[in-house]
């Protein structure tokens, strides 16, 4: 029998959300939910997101292997754990800091006095707005 692989795209996509971004889910259980960037993913092509994707976990207690017995935190707590689940980054939509809306993010160049002479930076799409995304 052939092991299955995980699905893995082939080559990384760009993503164009960054660690630290307000995000808004824009599909799924929790649409409509708005949350900071965890941890990006680019070669899974996903997202984690802080109060976003819940998901129960059961794990035993267990005993931290090497651990000095007279240390206290060398027991790892068990019971019910609750964690954010990653999510794939077309599921999330970039919220735009200056006008406070989800929006699409296109690139900018701004000249710079050193090398590299230009510098690109993230836009936001809508046409009221097109201010830069910190």
């Amino acid at each position: 029998m052939e092991k299955l692989k995980r699905a893995i795209p082939e080559k990384p996509v760009k993503l164009r959300i960054k660690k630290g971004d307000t995000v808004e889910v824009i599909s799924g259980k929790d649409k409509g939910r708005r949350g900071e960037v965890i941890q990006a993913f680019p070669k899974l092509n996903k997202v984690k997101v802080k109060g976003v994707n819940i998901i129960t976990r059961h794990r035993k207690e267990r005993v931290r292997r090497g651990a000095d017995p007279n240390d206290p935190a060398r027991v790892i707590p068990g019971g019910r754990i609750e964690e954010e689940a990653p999510l794939y980054a077309s599921k999330v939509m970039l919220v735009c800091p200056n006008c406070n809306r989800p929006t699409r993010v296109g690139y900018a160049y701004r000249e710079g006095e050193a090398k590299p002479a230009r510098r690109k930076y993230r836009v936001c799409k809508h046409p009221d707005c097109g201010k830069e995304i910190g």
